[in-house]
């Protein structure tokens, strides 16, 4: 299987899942990671967003902005030790609280998919995905350097049902590849 799709969408399952575990089991522990599992989810999220609007026939502009946007935002997640000078820790979560909003939006009215598909599709698992997003940004704009126990609850729900709902996607993703493969062999 090549599908860079598939291999992204799982990677960044994986990745919710691990957060959703750590924060359960050790959420003192797993804080600090935050910050940087929201860069590195956002910064995969946008490779895929670009690379769906780069292929799509029709909404373009809106992945490939949110791609943009979420490439932007989790290089400075990412890197906001080596950007202090320029950009505050504060500012971080206040793009990363926007990004996260946003997508949060997307995903319950839009049913915004960053897969191998070129159309928008709604369904109850993408609109739960964006109630917790929503709340998320709400919470990082709101208060952007709180770490307490409201955060961690719904960074580690949001980060359980995603990672579910992502590795979901990518097995989707995968079924579709096969199915596509399987037809062009039997042509």
């Amino acid at each position: 299987m090549r599908s860079p799709a598939f291999w992204i969408t799982l990677a960044r399952g994986i990745l919710a899942i691990a957060l959703g575990l750590a924060l359960l089991v050790q959420p003192e522990t797993a804080r600090p990671m935050l910050a940087n599992f929201f860069g590195m989810y956002w910064l995969l999220a946008g490779v895929i967003s670009i690379r769906w609007g780069a292929r799509g026939e029709r909404a373009r502009g809106l992945p490939l902005v949110a791609g943009v946007v979420g490439v932007l935002t989790g290089l400075a997640a990412i890197g906001r030790f080596l950007m202090g000078n320029l950009l505050s820790e504060v500012m971080v979560f206040y793009f990363l609280g926007t990004v996260v909003l946003l997508t949060g939006l997307l995903h319950m009215f839009g049913g915004f998919r960053t897969g191998e598909e070129r159309e928008r599709q709604w369904s109850w698992g993408s609109f739960l995905l964006g109630l917790f997003e929503i709340i998320l940004g709400g919470m990082l704009l709101i208060e952007p350097l709180e770490r307490g126990p409201g955060l961690n609850l719904t960074a580690m729900v949001w980060a359980l049902v995603g990672g579910a709902t992502l590795i979901g996607e990518a097995l989707r993703i995968r079924r579709q590849a096969l199915r596509a493969s399987e037809s062009d062999d039997a042509a």
